[in-house]
């Protein structure tokens, strides 16, 4: 599902204009990515957790050549998927 769909859908099921809809989103997408960068989790209830964490510098390869590459530390994000949607996923999805 794409951002456009997940608006369509939004917008659909809660019975909102579309702008509204695409607000909302792009509001909760700009607030997750600040406070993420502020190093602070987002949790949502019902569906997990995202979590900033740091990686490590260390030395890659590259798949097509073999070449070795070096892999400057960085930021990124750890999602933990909360229990109430891992069941879902099992009970409904599988």
């Amino acid at each position: 599902m794409t951002k456009h769909q997940l608006e369509n859908e939004l917008a659909t099921s809660a019975r909102l204009p579309l702008s509204t809809a695409v607000k909302a989103i792009d509001g909760l997408i700009r607030i997750a990515k600040e406070k993420l960068a502020e190093g602070e989790e987002v949790s949502i209830r019902g569906f997990g957790t995202l979590t900033p964490i740091e990686r490590e510098g260390h030395t890659g390869r590259n798949p097509k050549t073999g070449e070795p590459v070096v892999v400057p530390a960085h930021r990124t994000v750890k999602f933990r998927i909360s229990r109430e949607f891992r069941d879902t996923l099992n009970n409904e999805g599988g």
